[in-house]
């Protein structure tokens, strides 16, 4: 399914003068990365919870501190990362477990079962992508995954250079010899990122996001053309495989704004398609199609 020439046209150019808007005002210029780190110490001993008070602190100096791409961005990347550590011992360092998710806050979210790595307050959290570290390298793998879905949002597969780093990460995190735990998990997640059937997903976002920016623009007409692209991708998607968790996620994430851009519509029609594709939601749909009727 290809974009409408005109339709690409004007939705660059609304995207290109609003990151320049943002870039060249000093009040809103983005941060690249904003973070939110809720790593939760309740189950350390006392002495090491002590130790890592300032532990969220150091992870958010460590990402929002750091240029992560070579342009400035319209708005910043959202980070949240939450975790509960364990005490795993120390032997040289102090070693430490968890489960965490990483997430975007929005519509993006992973579940990652097994982080091990070894941390003591002095150390300084460093930017090396060269030489492993259990604790940075994780950080970096699931920062350049959420980069890598902004980009996604502005530009078509705009994120793949940053899908290609953090694959190389894992790729390489594979071959430590003491905390090679998690990151074949690691990669089969970011290998099923970059794979040609995830890509339906990607420009689901893409089209979506690129019509909320039309309707900002006040170009309600583009803006549910775009719309109806993603939905078109959604329906053959959920014909393909009803329960692929991908649709929920989006729909569950995006639905107001769904059927709000469609709000000036003369038919129902993309009310009950989203109706069928997104049953949880039908009441909603269904305010918008009384409003049509009236």
């Amino acid at each position: 399914m290809n974009l409408h020439p005109q339709g690409w046209l004007y939705m660059k150019s609304s995207i290109i003068v609003l990151a320049l808007l943002l870039a060249l005002s000093p009040d809103t210029h983005a941060q690249q990365v904003k973070t939110n780190f809720l790593i939760h110490l309740e189950t350390l001993p006392v002495s090491q919870a002590q130790e890592l008070r300032d532990f969220n602190r150091n992870l958010k100096d460590y990402v929002e501190g750091w240029d992560w791409v070579n342009e400035d961005l319209p708005e910043s990347v959202n980070l949240h990362i939450e975790a509960f550590l364990a005490y795993r011992g120390s032997i040289v360092k102090t070693q430490y477990a968890a489960k965490l998710t990483a997430s975007n806050g929005l519509d993006i979210k992973y579940l990652d079962r097994w982080w091990f790595f070894e941390f003591e307050r002095d150390d300084l959290l460093r930017h090396d992508e060269v030489q492993f570290h259990p604790l940075t390298w994780l950080i970096d793998f699931y920062t350049q995954i959420m980069v890598g879905h902004e980009l996604d949002k502005f530009d078509e597969f705009g994120g793949n250079d940053h899908f290609d780093r953090a694959k190389r990460i894992a790729e390489d995190g594979r071959f430590s010899r003491e905390y090679q735990r998690g990151w074949d998990e690691r990669l089969e997640l970011i290998e099923g990122i970059i794979a040609d059937e995830f890509k339906p997903f990607r420009r689901i976002r893409f089209l979506f996001y690129g019509g909320m920016a039309l309707q900002k623009e006040n170009n309600n007409t583009e803006a549910s053309a775009f719309c109806r692209q993603a939905i078109d991708i959604l329906v053959e998607q959920r014909r393909r495989n009803a329960r692929d968790g991908n649709i929920k996620t989006f729909l569950d994430a995006h639905y107001l704004e769904l059927a709000d851009v469609f709000s000036s519509e003369s038919s129902s029609d993309v009310y009950d398609t989203l109706i069928r594709i997104d049953p949880d939601h039908k009441s909603t749909y269904m305010k918008y199609i009384n409003k049509l009727e009236h």
